[in-house]
C-alpha cells in the first residue's frame, strides 16, 4: 500500500469513528522481544486448556456434534475477547492460538461430515468471517494466509497439498487475489469504505503470501540447497509437460509485463521489451513462474515492498526448480539457462550508462583490493586442490559398502546419490568421528562413534559430515558424464582415500567384488 494511500486510509477511518480524530501513521513501538514473549506465554497458556480438553472429550469431539459447539464457543469467545478493545498484549496474542484451536475442531467435523471440497469450501468461508471480524491487522494477515490454503485444498479437491492438483487450486487463488486487489486499489478510500479497506488489504497480503508459498513448494526443490531438502511434491508433477498449463503461464507473466508497461511507461523501452521476451520464454518451460511474475510486477506497482520480495524469492525458487525437471534432457536445460543468462547479460551491457569523460585522478585502492580479493581466492581454491591431490597419492585405500540412487544434476551431468550403509549413531554434530573395522580386502565396517580409546591394528578413524540427509564420508553423490547411468548402476562400494586424521575422499566406485566399472 502506497503513502498517499495509507494516509488517506488512515483519515477515511477516523472519519468513520474507526480510529481517533489525530490519528496518524505511526511505526510500531514495541520491542520485539517483548512481543515474543508474550506471544511464547500466550502459547503455553493455551496448551494446558486443549491438552485437558481433549483428554476429557476426546471421543465426542472427534465423533460426534459436540466438536462443532465446542469450536464455535470458542470461536465467539475469541473474536469476543479480541474485539473487547483490550491493550493487553498477551490478549491479543491469546486471540490467535484460541482461533486455530476453533478451527482445528471445526475442520474435525467438516472433513468428517461432508465431501472434502466442501469442507474445505465452509472452511475457507469460516476463516475469512473471523479475519474480517479480528480487528487486528497482523490476525487478519495471518488468518489470510490459512484461507488461501484452505481455498487451495477446495479448488484442488484434495483436503492435502499432496497431488498434481495443487497448481491448479493455486492459480485459482490467484485468481481471487486478483480480483480483490482490483477492486481494492481500484476504489479511492472514503469514510464509508475504509473499514472494509483495512479488512482486505491485511486479508490480502496474507492470501498472497501462502500464494507465493505454494508456487515455490509445487516447483519442488530448487538449485543449489536441493540436496537439504527430502523430495517435494513438484518434483513428480506432470505440469510441465501441459500445453495448457505452459500457455497460461505465459497469459499470466504477459499480464505482468503489460501491467508493468502501463503504470511505468519506462517499462516499454525496447531493452525492457527484449527481457520480458526472455521471461515469457522461461514462463513456457515453468508452467508456475508466470503467477509469481504477475504478482511481482502487481506488488511493485502498488507500493507492496514485502510482498513484491516475496513474489521475487519465490520466482527464484521456481527458476531453480528447473534445475531438477527431468522432462527435458539436461543438454537442453543447459542450453535454454545459458542462452537466456548471456542474453540477460548483453541486455545489460548494453544499456549500462557510460561515462562522458573520464575521471581526473582513478583511485588506486579498489584495483589493489580487488587483486588482493582475487589473489586470496585462488590461494584457497588452489590450496583445496592440493590437499585433495595429496590425499589421493598417499592416502589409504578403503572401501565402504553403499545403496545407490540417481537423481540428475544439471551442472555436472549426471550423478547417484550415495546411500552408504551405516549404523545408527544417535544424535550427532555436524562433523563426527568413527572407529572402522577393515577386513583383508580393506572394506571398512564402521562400529561405534570415537571414544579416544586406543585403536586396534585392524581399526581406523573415519570422519563423517552431516549432510543434511545423515551422516555421510565427505559426499553423498558420485558425478559422471550423461548417459554413463548404466556403467554406474553396478556400484556396490564407494573407493576411498582416508588419511591419518579420519579425513576421506571418495575418488571412484566399485563393483560387488570391488572390480572396476
Amino acid at each position: 500500500m502506497s503513502r498517499q494511500r495509507l494516509n488517506d486510509l488512515v483519515l477515511a477511518a477516523a472519519a468513520r469513528g474507526i480510529l481517533q480524530p489525530d490519528a496518524t501513521a505511526q511505526p510500531m513501538t514495541r520491542p520485539w522481544p517483548i512481543v515474543l514473549m508474550t506471544g511464547l506465554g500466550a502459547w503455553l497458556a493455551v496448551i494446558p486448556f486443549v491438552a485437558v480438553l481433549f483428554l476429557t472429550l476426546g471421543d465426542q469431539l472427534e465423533k460426534g456434534a459436540l466438536g462443532y459447539v465446542v469450536g464455535a464457543v470458542i470461536l465467539g469467545m475469541a473474536l469476543m475477547v479480541l474485539r473487547s478493545g483490550s491493550r493487553s498484549e498477551f490478549i491479543e496474542q491469546l486471540g490467535f492460538p484460541a482461533l486455530l484451536v476453533a478451527g482445528v475442531l471445526l475442520a474435525i467435523g467438516l472433513y468428517r461430515d461432508l465431501p472434502p471440497g466442501s469442507a474445505s469450501a465452509v472452511l475457507t468461508l469460516v476463516i475469512i468471517g473471523a479475519a474480517w471480524a479480528a480487528p487486528q491487522i497482523w490476525l487478519r494477515t495471518l488468518l489470510g494466509a490459512l484461507a488461501a490454503a484452505a481455498f487451495v485444498a477446495m479448488a484442488a479437491g484434495y483436503r492435502t497439498f499432496e497431488h498434481a492438483q495443487l497448481p491448479n487450486g493455486l492459480h485459482c487463488a490467484l485468481l481471487v487475489w486478483l480480483v480483490a486487489v482490483s477492486w481494492s486499489d481500484s476504489h479511492p478510500v472514503s469514510g464509508l469504505n475504509a473499514r472494509g479497506a483495512i479488512a482486505l488489504d491485511a486479508i490480502a497480503s496474507g492470501w498472497a503470501a501462502m500464494l507465493l508459498l505454494g508456487l515455490a513448494y509445487s516447483s519442488g526443490k530448487t538449485f543449489m540447497i536441493g540436496a537439504l531438502l527430502e523430495p517435494l511434491p513438484g518434483d513428480s508433477l506432470g505440469l510441465t509437460r501441459d500445453p495448457l498449463s505452459r500457455t497460461f503461464s505465459i497469459v499470466l507473466a504477459g499480464s505482468g509485463a503489460a501491467w508493468l508497461a502501463h503504470r511505468w511507461p519506462a517499462c516499454r523501452a525496447p531493452h525492457i521489451l527484449l527481457a520480458v521476451a526472455l521471461l515469457l520464454v522461461l514462463s513456457w518451460v515453468m508452467p508456475l513462474l508466470g503467477g509469481a511474475l504477475l504478482i511481482l510486477a502487481i506488488c511493485t506497482t502498488s507500493a507492496r515492498p514485502l510482498l513484491a520480495v516475496a513474489a521475487a524469492v519465490s520466482a527464484a525458487w521456481i527458476i531453480g526448480g528447473f534445475y531438477y525437471q527431468l522432462n527435458m534432457p539436461l543438454a537442453s536445460k543447459a542450453l535454454i539457462m545459458a542462452a537466456v543468462g548471456a542474453a540477460f547479460g548483453l541486455i545489460g551491457w548494453l544499456n549500462w550508462p557510460r561515462r562522458a569523460s573520464a575521471p581526473a585522478q582513478t583511485p588506486a585502492r579498489p584495483p589493489r583490493l580487488m587483486a588482493l580479493s582475487l589473489l586470496a581466492i585462488l590461494v584457497v581454491i588452489n590450496g583445496g586442490i592440493w590437499q585433495k591431490e595429496n590425499l589421493i597419492r598417499h592416502g589409504r585405500p578403503v572401501f565402504i559398502e553403499l545403496a545407490p540412487v540417481d537423481p540428475r544434476s544439471l551442472m555436472q551431468g549426471d550423478y547417484m546419490r550415495l546411500n552408504f550403509r551405516l549404523p545408527h549413531l544417535g544424535d550427532a554434530d555436524r562433523r563426527t568421528k568413527v572407529v572402522a573395522k577393515i577386513d583383508s580386502r580393506g572394506v571398512a565396517v564402521i562400529q561405534q562413534a570415537a571414544s579416544g580409546a586406543p585403536l586396534a591394528p585392524d581399526e581406523i578413524l573415519i570422519e563423517l559430515v552431516n549432510t543434511g540427509s545423515g551422516l555421510r564420508p565427505v559426499s553423498d553423490a558420485w558425478y559422471f558424464k550423461e548417459g554413463e547411468g548404466k556403467r554406474w548402476q553396478q556400484a556396490r562400494y564407494g573407493e576411498f582415500r582416508i588419511d591419518g586424521n579420519g579425513r576421506t575422499l571418495l575418488v571412484n566406485l566399485r563393483g560387488a567384488n570391488l572390480e572396476a566399472l
